[in-house]
């Protein structure tokens, strides 16, 4: 790239305005980091942060970015979990914020929003027409509807009930990385049969285009009933869940564990009791109340056939709500209490061998050099048979030491998730997970899917680095 950073500075304040372009270091290195707990090398900063307001400004920064050979990393919040939020090398940085508008049509049956609409926001405003949204993750608050499709992921959600958010969307507009604009998809409620150009970008990682306007089918909001148990020991707990599976149990919309070292921490930040061990909570809907609640009382006789201290449906709502808020935003919590930067992997069970995974969780960081030295933390989706192996970073560690640890902890995922055939189903499948898809997949699989990227992307601008796992 011949030109220099104020030239690009200067070019791109001719498409967006002078005042959505910064090169402020500050804001330029704020716009580089993401949840991993190393700080960024200095030439991996961008030269420029750059806050296009549509899909046309989208469109022509791609279009000056090919012709100039420039990277364009896409961020918004910057929450993934593994590596992807973070550039690998200078280039623009495209913040999707400015983009934030939503329509709920709902005589159509569906709604629309951009990329830069935070999910909390979609779920309440469709809460209160009586809807709601099948994206939960517990960065709720601050993600970003963009990088939830385009990782589709489900969060909290358990994906044997409610599928992928890539199972209600019915259309998108992109913004390709040569810049062109498209549409994929119908307005109408019944998807596409066929070749259906939506699938290449919900899940896609962010490589294959920019998202600018996401069509989601609305769901009615049904009566839900809630409940909890406490096991002896986090094997029977998963115990209990695989029981419920195989027992042909009601499945549930939503069920969270935490190891009884975690719940401690979400039981104290709620000014509750600690629990006697392992905690378990559920959430199950139906079109009556009492549909939702023959649910809990279902999976409850599941759970009662392992070890379990307590096992019952929960009747009263501020109870209820002092348990969800235990674990709702328990990565917050272990950080508030214990001070630390927290680091998580996400081990995909299957069905039949859960009770192993669960040991090998509860074992993750042996013979690790450096995580063998700090305690894991154990919580994670269950009903979807997902546990988080996590661990708070001492926060003075220096960065080498930090950059270790979160190497050992993607590498020891790899090593879990392929003994058991599996693979992660919240964030994306490159990044930091790169060396795990060609191990679990196959170089010719991987050598695929870069065919692919270069078909849309034939000059690698868009999120480089990601799909070569330079994080």
């Amino acid at each position: 790239m011949d030109l220099q950073a104020q030239d690009i500075k200067k070019d791109l304040a001719q498409i967006v305005g002078e005042q959505y372009v910064s090169d402020n270091i500050f804001e330029r290195v704020k716009s580089a980091l993401d949840p991993m707990p190393y700080h960024i090398k200095n030439d991996s900063i961008p030269y420029v942060v750059v806050l296009p307001k549509n899909k046309e400004e989208i469109s022509e920064i791609m279009k000056y970015a090919n012709k100039n050979k420039i990277s364009v990393f896409v961020r918004c919040s910057g929450t993934q979990l593994n590596g992807a939020s973070r550039p690998h090398a200078p280039g623009i940085v495209l913040n999707t914020k400015r983009i934030n508008s939503f329509e709920i049509i709902e005589k159509g049956g569906y709604f629309e929003c951009e990329p830069g609409v935070r999910c909390k926001e979609m779920a309440d405003e469709l809460k209160a027409l009586g809807y709601w949204l099948p994206v939960y993750p517990g960065s709720q608050v601050i993600a970003s509807m963009g990088g939830l499709i385009s990782n589709n992921t489900s969060g909290h959600l358990t994906d044997t009930y409610t599928g992928k958010p890539g199972d209600y969307v019915h259309g998108l507009e992109v913004v390709l990385p040569t810049g062109e604009i498209i549409e994929t998809g119908t307005v109408g409620l019944r998807k596409p049969a066929g070749t259906d150009l939506t699938k290449f970008f919900v899940g896609g990682d962010g490589l294959m285009g920019i998202i600018v306007r996401i069509r989601m089918r609305l769901l009615p909001l049904l009566p839900r009933a809630y409940g909890v148990a406490i096991f002896k020991d986090l094997e029977a707990l998963a115990g209990g869940v695989q029981r419920m599976y195989l027992e042909k149990r009601p499945v549930p919309i939503f069920m969270e564990f935490m190891s009884k070292t975690i719940a401690d921490i979400g039981f104290q930040v709620k000014g509750m009791e600690a629990p006697p061990g392992p905690v378990l909570l559920t959430v199950t809907e139906g079109l009556t109340k009492k549909e939702a609640e023959y649910k809990v009382d279902e999976q409850v006789k599941s759970f009662k056939k392992e070890k379990v201290i307590v096992a019952y449906r929960v009747t009263d709502m501020n109870e209820w709500e002092k348990l969800w808020g235990t674990r709702e935003v328990i990565g917050s919590y272990i950080m508030q209490v214990q001070r630390g930067k927290l680091i998580t992997s996400e081990l995909s069970g299957n069905l039949a061998e859960l009770v192993e995974i669960m040991r090998d969780a509860e074992s993750f960081n042996e013979g690790l050099s450096v995580l063998q030295e700090i305690p894991t933390l154990l919580f994670g989706h269950i009903g979807a048979l997902a546990i988080h192996a996590s661990f708070l970073l001492p926060a003075d560690w220096e960065d080498d030491k930090l950059k270790k640890a979160t190497d050992e902890l993607f590498q020891r995922e790899t090593e879990i998730n392929f003994k058991y055939r599996t693979c992660g189903g919240e964030w994306g499948q490159f990044a930091k997970r790169t060396p795990f898809f060609i191990k679990r997949y196959g170089q010719f699989s991987y050598d695929l899917v870069k065919n692919i990227k270069a078909v849309f992307d034939p000059n690698n601008i868009l999120n480089p680095g990601i799909f070569e796992g330079h994080r």
